[in-house]
């Protein structure tokens, strides 16, 4: 269909509408015009700063061949001093005392209260009644565990594993035994899918009961075995 006079007159019409309305863009911005302030500043301090290099360039001038020798020579007694075992020593106090998080120990002595292991204890008494073993153990796991957080909020991270727990500096080497023995198990159950069964139950149990060591704990330890 060809074009009219009256099509090229209302093309011509419209593009002069849009043309004129200010809020469409229809041409490119050119770059913006730079600030002189901080086009200025940024000049000064690149000044500044090849001057300073200048400046230890000449005064380094007269050292230039032996500038490799000499630092070399000062890597390697760098190297010596890091090696050192007292400077070692030092380094190591000086970041474990940077990052420490609070004021316990690792070989800080820990005991839940009679009150949470008797509790706990009835509970897996309550499951290994029932002869499901892996979940006593489990549960025993993860109370354990959050006994731990809450003793120490600064060891037990969400990416941890019980593992990962067991073998952490900052846990108590008092709790360690009954951790690892209870970790164990519960691995076996876990990953391998080999059922705890009663054997795995009563060690996890025996090595609880031997950690919180509380003389009135162990009165429970036959009630699951009169409820079987």
């Amino acid at each position: 269909m060809p074009l009219t006079a009256a099509d090229v007159e209302a093309a011509e019409a419209l593009i002069a509408s849009i043309n004129s309305n200010k809020s469409i863009q229809t041409e490119v911005a050119g770059p913006a015009e730079p600030n002189p302030f901080f086009a200025s500043m940024a000049r000064a301090i690149g000044e500044f700063f090849r001057g300073i290099f200048e400046f230890l360039g000449k005064l380094l001038e007269p050292l230039g061949p032996a500038l490799p020798w000499i630092i070399g020579i000062g890597l390697f007694a760098l190297l010596v001093l890091l090696a050192s075992p007292l400077v070692r020593a030092l380094i190591r106090s000086r970041f474990e005392r940077l990052f420490q998080r609070d004021h316990l120990l690792p070989e800080t002595p820990w005991r839940p209260t009679a009150e949470a292991a008797a509790a706990l204890l009835e509970d897996i008494e309550a499951l290994a009644a029932k002869g499901d073993y892996d979940a006593a153990v489990h549960l025993l796991l993860h109370r354990s565990v959050a006994d731990l957080n809450a003793f120490r909020p600064d060891l037990v991270r969400k990416h941890f594993s019980a593992r990962d727990i067991c073998a952490h500096p900052l846990l108590p080497d008092d709790a360690r035994p009954a951790f690892r023995e209870i970790t164990r198990w519960a691995e076996k159950s876990y990953f391998a899918g080999i059922p705890v069964g009663r054997e795995g139950y009563e060690a996890c149990r025996q090595a609880y009961v031997d950690f919180v060591s509380q003389k009135d704990i162990g009165k429970g330890a036959n009630r699951s075995e009169a409820r079987t």
